[in-house]
């Protein structure tokens, strides 16, 4: 633990010691949640792990070197770092808490989840996949979570890995012992008691309403004054990005551009139906170098009938703005793709240049919607 973590810990468990001492002790499944709650407000992605390139060496080795730093004093941390502060935490606190590492044969690279034990009931948790809802004003979804859900969750699996695998490897590290679950409305109570509060634009409730009104065509079609798809896409996503409202939950700190991302991608699904991400709408991770360091740079291109429109991500504004094709190519972002099983890297001209090939091809006079 370098001091940056160390000195986060000295101060959870001041504040724990104070609460305590005001509120009386707490059954320590709810002082593993506090510690987890307080944690996500400290950290954010390490962007710069996040934009190394496996195509290379160089950058394999230099990601291998990140994966050992830790925290820097900005709280930028990868999930080695988040998972492995909240179990020293827990265990300082008096709570049976360990990381779950898995790593692969062939790297020194892996991911690390994270359990506590309390009276012989095992709890899962995985902090990285909750810091942008914790900054977004959303509520977690990686704390306690039921060894059915972790089932269903790696069942869905990524192609070519056998992640339930990994599972029973995590079980096999718990004595044998299956996950237990803290239930959702446990958590919302401790939420409340801590004085944790949802102040994000766009939390759970509201995904929730908007997901009624998006997916509903004549109701768009009304607000919207157009029933085409292509545009429809279009109007939904200037309209969100008008009244995003990206802010950190404790408005100590602005969202990463990592959770950011992540926070657009929640939201594209709760705006647009699976038809209409699949048919009309693209998101491209890229990045530039400048003066020897990397900066993210995304973007999201809706494909219309007529012509592509493309926006680029303003990290400053935390916000996707429109910008023209010409503008876009000046950018010099390089982006990677998967090609025969390895990683090419391409510049964004290639990939707008993929993007806009169909309107070199004569339409089907029979066809009444464009292949996008």
């Amino acid at each position: 633990m370098n001091q940056y973590e160390r000195e986060n810990v000295e101060q959870i468990k001041k504040d724990l010691k104070e609460y305590e001492e005001k509120n009386g002790k707490m059954p320590q499944e709810k002082v593993a949640y506090y510690i987890y709650r307080k944690m996500g407000q400290i950290y954010s992605y390490k962007e710069a792990y996040h934009l190394l390139q496996l195509a290379n060496m160089k950058d394999y080795m230099k990601k291998i070197e990140m994966h050992r730093e830790g925290t820097n004093e900005q709280g930028e941390a990868i999930c080695t770092d988040m998972n492995r502060g909240c179990v020293e935490c827990m265990q300082e606190m008096g709570i049976n808490a360990k990381n779950l590492a898995i790593e692969a044969d062939a790297t020194p690279l892996y991911h690390a989840d994270a359990c506590f034990e309390v009276n012989g009931k095992y709890y899962f948790f995985n902090l990285t996949s909750d810091v942008m809802r914790i900054q977004t004003g959303m509520r977690v979804r990686h704390f306690g979570v039921s060894q059915e859900r972790l089932a269903e969750r790696f069942g869905k699996g990524i192609p070519g890995v056998d992640r339930l695998y990994l599972l029973y490897r995590m079980n096999e590290e718990n004595d044998g012992e299956p996950f237990s679950e803290i239930p959702e409305e446990t958590i919302e109570k401790w939420d409340e008691e801590f004085g944790f509060s949802y102040k994000g634009l766009y939390t759970n409730d509201v995904l929730e309403m908007m997901k009624k009104e998006c997916f509903d065509p004549q109701y768009m079609a009304e607000f919207f004054g157009t029933d085409k798809p292509d545009e429809l896409v279009q109007k939904k996503f200037e309209f969100v990005m008008k009244y995003i409202g990206i802010v950190g939950a404790e408005r100590k700190r602005r969202v990463g551009n990592v959770e950011a991302l992540e926070y657009y991608l929640r939201l594209s699904k709760s705006m647009l139906t699976k038809q209409e991400i699949d048919k009309y709408i693209e998101l491209c991770a890229g990045l530039v170098e400048e003066n020897g360091k990397r900066k993210a740079k995304n973007i999201v291109v809706i494909k219309k009938e007529k012509e592509n429109v493309y926006y680029l991500y303003n990290q400053e504004k935390q916000v996707y703005e429109k910008i023209e094709k010409e503008e876009l190519i000046k950018q010099k972002i390089q982006y990677q793709e998967i090609e025969k099983d390895t990683y090419a890297t391409k510049t964004i001209d290639v990939f707008i240049n993929s993007k806009e090939e169909r309107f070199l091809k004569p339409k089907d006079k029979n066809s009444e919607d464009i292949e996008l």
